[in-house]
C-alpha cells in the first residue's frame, strides 16, 4: 500500500511541475503589439512557444513560466526566454486584452524595462501604455 501511495505521489508532482512549466491560458493568446520603436509586432503565446513576428521576420522562443502573482491588484506571469527573467503584466484589474511585457533584472516581476505594449483587440501605444502604467 505505501508504494502505491508513493507512486501516486510522484505522478501527482511530475505532473504539476509539467503543467507549472506551461503558459496559462490567460496568456496564450495573439497580441498585437508594440515597442519603443514604434515597430508592430504580432505575438502568439502558445502553451511553451511564443512567435515574435512584422514584415520582416518571423522569431520563435521556446519559454518556461515559472511564477504567477498578484501584487496591488496587477496579476503577473514570470517567463523564463533563453536564461532571461520576463514577465506579462495585466495592470487592469479585470482587462486580460491589455498587457505589458517586461525585462526583469531583479527579483521583482512588476519592475522591469517594457519591451513590448500588447492589446488583443487594438493596436497598442508603447508610448501611452509607458506613461500610464510605469510612470510613478
Amino acid at each position: 500500500m505505501k508504494n502505491k501511495y508513493k507512486i501516486f505521489l510522484l505522478v501527482c508532482i511530475t505532473l504539476i511541475i509539467m503543467v507549472g512549466c506551461s503558459g496559462s491560458k490567460e496568456i496564450q493568446k495573439t497580441w498585437k503589439a508594440e515597442d519603443a520603436t514604434n515597430n508592430v509586432y504580432s505575438i502568439e503565446i502558445k502553451e511553451k512557444e511564443i512567435t515574435i513576428s512584422n514584415d520582416k521576420e518571423n522569431e520563435k522562443l521556446d519559454y518556461k513560466q515559472n511564477v504567477i502573482g498578484i501584487e496591488n491588484g496587477v496579476k503577473y506571469y514570470g517567463l523564463t526566454i533563453d536564461n532571461e527573467k520576463y514577465s506579462i503584466l495585466f495592470p487592469e484589474k479585470d482587462n486580460t486584452d491589455l498587457a505589458l511585457f517586461l525585462k526583469i533584472d531583479s527579483d521583482d516581476y512588476l519592475d522591469g524595462t517594457l519591451v513590448y505594449a500588447m492589446n488583443t483587440k487594438e493596436q497598442p501605444s508603447y508610448n501611452d501604455y509607458a506613461e500610464k502604467f510605469l510612470t510613478h
